[in-house]
């Protein structure tokens, strides 16, 4: 049986008020200049189709690859990560592979951060998740103290107001230092990982979407006629496919996650998406 979030950890602060910061290690430095002049091609975006980083602003761009006005607030909050700030509400993280060739796009509405415990061994994450396994993570919501560890087979996540709450939930690995469990209601969280092994960023995800270096487009291109979804799920749907023919089963089958959850009432595009991935299921 699939083990969910418990409610008591899907009340986090919201994106606008705890926004991930920006960090100034020489690592997250190397990363930011490496993808200076790089131009990403997004799929299955809902209007932001391209961006690209100057090496001070990030920008959207048009599709013959023209800067627009930069984006107002943006932060590296990690090796291989960035973060776009559209409103108080409205935050999105953008996780690059370390090529540089694949980038995935998550809308966030809610986050709480949390710390090595005090105390805790940790290390640099190399190999993911054995480098997390057994630390404990603490945090705080509005409303509690919160603990989490990933035990080598589920997450195990606790909440104290009067007394501790704990509970161990079934988790994958979604992306570069990310672990992906699933809350009532269909909701998505994301539990992302520093590099350095020193802090973890809980993440409610409204929308997962993927992406592409400008020149290493794929192949796949059913029409969203024959597969029952919207122009950009399909859309979302082709670089998924491309995705798991280049063997990168970890990405293509995140998004493959995202399409079902998003279908889970549309039984038509959802018995198409179960027989064009049956590999996965």
């Amino acid at each position: 049986m699939k083990r969910l979030l418990p409610v008591f950890l899907c009340c986090c602060a919201l994106a606008g008020s705890a926004h991930g910061q920006q960090k100034e290690w020489p690592e997250v430095e190397k990363f930011a200049a490496s993808m200076t002049n790089v131009l990403w091609d997004l799929r299955g975006t809902n209007s932001l189709k391209h961006l690209r980083y100057d090496g001070d602003k990030l920008f959207p761009v048009t599709g013959n690859g023209m800067n627009q006005n930069p984006f107002k607030e943006h932060a590296f909050v990690d090796v291989g990560v960035f973060q776009i700030v559209f409103s108080d509400t409205r935050a999105a993280w953008y996780f690059v592979s370390d090529d540089l060739k694949l980038i995935t796009p998550v809308n966030i509405s809610e986050m709480v951060e949390f710390k090595a415990e005090s105390g805790t061994a940790i290390k640099p994450v190399k190999n993911f998740p054995q480098d997390i396994q057994n630390v404990v993570w603490v945090g705080r919501n509005q409303g509690a103290e919160l603990k989490m560890r990933w035990n080598g087979k589920e997450l195990e996540v606790g909440a104290k107001k009067d007394a501790w709450i704990v509970q161990k939930v079934d988790a994958v690995v979604a992306n570069r230092r990310v672990l992906e469990t699933g809350g009532e209601n269909n909701a998505l969280f994301w539990l992302a990982f520093s590099e350095d092994g020193s802090e973890a960023t809980w993440l409610k995800i409204e929308d997962v979407f993927g992406g592409h270096v400008r020149g290493n487009a794929g192949k796949a291109a059913l029409a969203a006629g024959a597969t029952g979804l919207s122009p950009q799920q399909n859309d979302l749907a082709n670089h998924a496919e491309d995705l798991l023919r280049a063997g990168d089963k970890m990405r293509g089958a995140t998004l493959v996650r995202e399409l079902v959850r998003k279908n889970a009432a549309n039984k038509e595009a959802l018995t198409k998406l179960q027989a064009r991935f049956k590999a996965l299921n």
